[in-house]
């Protein structure tokens, strides 16, 4: 039996802790660290912040780079920002220590999409000091490009992929509940938006993964996010959205080649959207599609995503991956 790679959790939101917990659950991973910028945090046993009943010996600290000095570990399950910029430093920092890293980064499922220098500069370290980093996740990762990525492979041409997502976030951790918006105003929504701060992040490099995986050069992408609106007053467990505030997201992400409209992502996530599920429409040789009902559920898939990815990280060349240039993941002891 092959020794068990030995893992530091890096980020102890609410998918950094249940990613740690499912890597204490697998006999072929190790937990031997555990990092969070929360100086709150910092010297707890790892047990207490997971909320298990016993400890872990293990220390929470807030200084990353002296942990990698000083614990003998493989890899890295980072989990702390949606941004590939804010999260470029953590990366650099797990690469020079010498570590591999599977990152929930939404941004950095294709970096090179809107950060090609900076994820051109992560690549070179990784070569440099042979490792490998990868960007994952349920969405994006998995649902709404590596999925339908995959599906294609029965196809003998492909004209068209189409990807709709239906997610009810009255389900989902608070978290995600207000990064859509629940609660606000219309007015709040818009202003947000016109920062580029509401919304979920990924759907457009979940869109040019696609097209990249397809040897498709896309002439436009264009991505548009609208509020859904309350239609009457819903209770989730975090929070009260009335009726006329946002509920959520609608969010579209299209590519167009040869003038014609080739790649279309449609996401609807909003508090009490009806019928969850995850729909992958493939028009080609043959037509397929694919349809999940109730959707995959992102808050216990992604953890499991990133888990079920480092064994696949290990054995790939150094450099800074996607999941089209990763060996295939699947779940085992």
């Amino acid at each position: 039996m092959s020794k068990p790679i030995r893992v530091i959790q890096y980020g102890l939101g609410a998918i950094g802790r249940a990613a740690a917990r499912v890597v204490l659950d697998r006999p072929g991973l190790q937990l031997v660290g555990a990092i969070d910028r929360d100086p709150k945090l910092a010297g707890k046993d790892l047990g207490k912040v997971l909320g298990l009943t016993r400890k872990l010996d293990i220390a929470v600290t807030d200084q990353p780079v002296v942990l990698f000095a000083q614990t003998q570990a493989d890899a890295v399950v980072h989990c702390t920002t949606s941004s590939f910029v804010d999260a470029y430093e953590q990366l650099t920092e797990i690469v020079r220590g010498g570590l591999h890293c599977v990152t929930s980064c939404e941004e950095a499922l294709f970096p090179y999409y809107r950060h090609k220098q900076l994820a051109g500069k992560l690549d070179d370290l990784c070569i440099q000091k042979s490792v490998a980093v990868v960007g994952t996740g349920v969405n994006p990762g998995f649902v709404m490009d590596t999925l339908a990525l995959l599906l294609t492979m029965a196809c003998q041409r492909v004209d068209a992929v189409r990807v709709l997502r239906v997610v009810d976030a009255a389900t989902r951790r608070e978290a995600l509940q207000r990064k859509v918006g629940a609660t606000i105003t219309k007015a709040q929504f818009d202003g947000l938006n016109q920062q580029h701060k509401i919304g979920h992040v990924g759907l457009a490099e979940s869109l040019v993964f696609l097209a990249d995986g397809l040897g498709w050069t896309l002439d436009e992408v264009n991505e548009s996010v609208a509020p859904v609106l309350a239609r009457k007053t819903i209770k989730t467990e975090f929070l009260t959205v009335s009726k006329g505030s946002v509920a959520g997201v609608h969010q579209f992400a299209r590519g167009k080649r040869n003038g014609k409209e080739t790649l279309t992502l449609e996401l609807q996530m909003y508090v009490g959207a009806p019928n969850p599920r995850d729909v992958i429409e493939i028009d080609g040789a043959p037509p397929l599609r694919l349809a999940i009902d109730g959707g995959v559920p992102g808050d216990m898939a992604t953890p499991a995503i990133l888990a079920n990815t480092l064994p696949r990280l290990i054995e790939c060349p150094p450099g800074l991956h996607t999941m089209r240039t990763l060996g295939l993941p699947r779940m085992t002891l």
